[in-house]
């Protein structure tokens, strides 16, 4: 692991002797720190399931904790929280990344404390949360989302509406309207495995799945396809669509430490 290779959260606040110290933070109140950081970074559960190795310390300085990770990841998550600084809002985060984000915007409101994330990228702080700023997630439980699912399709058809139902490994058994055209074209899909693109609505909390149509059929294969691979990362980034000058912005991100 690269020792000089962080992300860093730094809680600030007052308390009756003066500034925010580690001393002043209760151990539940680090337990919550580390599982949130550790959601922030891997928010999905097969993301935490192949995680590498993160170690932490703390230091004075108000109170800092610094996570220790390989560089590839700190330059991921720079790159978007720093997009999620620019733009104000949660909206390219995954759900429970959402909801991390939302817990702290509340607990900024209530105690008065300020949260920032640095790394070792960007030692100048590119996310803050604090009174002054509205990181809150949506009031509802479910936001509109879309994503790739993989696994067998086992039944299709319908009387009154056409759909399909497939076996994944990850969200289990799920019900996908689709048109009959989208069924019947092509080769006959039933019991074989196939990656859908889809839309719906995702709960918040739990990372559940609904109310899902097809957009699109993707031949599944287990072999390694550097195009296949370069194709479904540009259709699942269509969420960072806001960012207007993706090259300039990547520059930027990588440069902001020089």
């Amino acid at each position: 692991m690269e020792q000089n290779s962080f992300i860093e959260i730094t809680l600030s606040g007052k308390t009756e002797n003066g500034n925010l110290r580690p001393i002043d933070i209760d151990i539940d109140e680090t337990k919550e720190i580390l599982a949130d950081v550790e959601t922030l970074l891997f928010p999905s559960k097969s993301e935490k399931e192949d995680r590498p190795k993160v170690s932490y310390q703390v230091n004075e300085g108000s109170v800092k904790n610094t996570f220790f990770i390989p560089a590839a990841n700190v330059i991921m998550f720079t790159a978007l929280m720093t997009e999620v600084g620019k733009q104000g809002t949660t909206d390219l985060l995954q759900p429970k990344a959402i909801a991390v984000i939302d817990k702290w915007q509340k607990k900024a409101y209530n105690s008065g404390k300020e949260y920032s994330i640095s790394s070792s990228i960007n030692t100048t702080p590119f996310l803050y949360i604090n009174k002054e700023t509205k990181f809150i997630a949506p009031q509802t439980e479910w936001i509109n989302t879309s994503l790739y699912i993989y696994g067998e399709i086992f039944e299709e058809g319908g009387l009154s509406k056409s759909n399909l139902h497939i076996l994944t490994g990850r969200y289990g058994r799920l019900t996908v309207d689709a048109t009959k055209e989208q069924l019947t074209e092509g080769n006959n899909k039933l019991y074989n495995v196939y990656g859908l693109w889809v839309k719906g609505k995702q709960n918040i909390e739990s990372g559940t799945l609904k109310d899902l149509s097809l957009i699109d059929f993707l031949t599944y294969s287990q072999l390694y396809d550097d195009a296949v691979l370069e194709n479904l990362i540009d259709k699942a980034t269509a969420s960072w669509a806001t960012v207007k000058n993706k090259d300039k912005w990547l520059q930027e991100v990588r440069g902001a430490n020089e």
